[in-house]
């Protein structure tokens, strides 16, 4: 089907962007040369050329001479497991667009006696719960799961959990996170409205604290497992164990003020 639109290179560029991104062409298959790519949405083959040339200057196509566009293999991110960093910062650094999706918000919930637990509460206190969706240039990553002290997050709002949680803490309430002790295991993620994965997930479980060891929160986070993959590199320095993110090629596209 034709585009008509004024932005016609543009919206071409997203709407194959999407499609790579989708997995309709895996790593390493040849792309729509220019001549189908133009016939195939109506546009001229200098605006296909155009096109094909963007996709290949941002890393999502491989330009072989003489033979055409080959789609380029996905790079690898990587952010620490045991340095706190900011799902927020590192991705944007790295020139992805990371946002978040505010799942559910209840600021009165029952946690169980395992929470409660790990929080430092009383059984069966009210405690902060919620679920934000992670995403990465629009595309679910990560489902996120934490219970909060009530006592430590007065007045929190589902707009403030748009952004980075770790900012939230330190401008908002004066929480600085000092330590996350966590277990990382292979799982299948639970059933979220409008996520559907197919890989299996990498399930984070875990606490952080504050300076005085004081719980912040519990957390309990779904990896998408064809996004990441955990290394590890030992050695006498005791180097630290990496998470890998495996998401599409960089664009360095402006950061979300998250």
């Amino acid at each position: 089907m034709a585009i008509e639109t004024p932005t016609v290179h543009e919206q071409l560029i997203r709407l194959c962007q999407d499609e790579l991104e989708a997995g309709r062409w895996p790593a390493g298959q040849q792309f729509p040369s220019e001549r189908e790519l133009a016939a195939r949405h109506g546009v001229s083959r200098a605006t296909a050329n155009k096109v094909l040339s963007k996709l290949a200057s941002e890393g999502w196509l491989e330009m072989r001479k003489g033979i055409g566009c080959f789609v380029a293999e996905r790079p690898t991110l990587f952010t620490s497991l045991r340095r706190i960093e900011s799902f927020t910062v590192f991705a944007a650094e790295q020139g992805y667009r990371p946002s978040t999706r505010v799942v559910d918000l209840e600021p009165r919930h029952r946690a169980s006696e395992a929470v409660c637990a790990a929080l430092g509460v009383s059984p069966g206190a009210r405690v902060i719960f919620l679920k934000r969706l992670r995403l990465i240039d629009n595309d679910p990553v990560i489902l996120e799961e934490r219970w909060l002290p009530a006592g430590l997050y007065p007045r929190l709002g589902r707009r403030e959990l748009e952004g980075s949680f770790y900012q939230l803490c330190r401008e908002r309430y004066g929480l600085v996170v000092q330590r996350e002790e966590a277990e990382v295991r292979a799982a299948i993620a639970p059933a979220w409205p409008d996520v559907s994965w197919t890989a299996p997930a990498l399930r984070l479980e875990g606490v952080g604290f504050d300076a005085d060891g004081q719980p912040l929160w519990y957390q309990v986070l779904h990896y998408r497992g064809d996004r990441f993959t955990l290394s590890n590199v030992v050695d006498s320095a005791a180097a630290l164990p990496r998470i890998a993110l495996n998401f599409g090629p960089s664009r360095r596209t402006a950061a979300s003020p998250l």
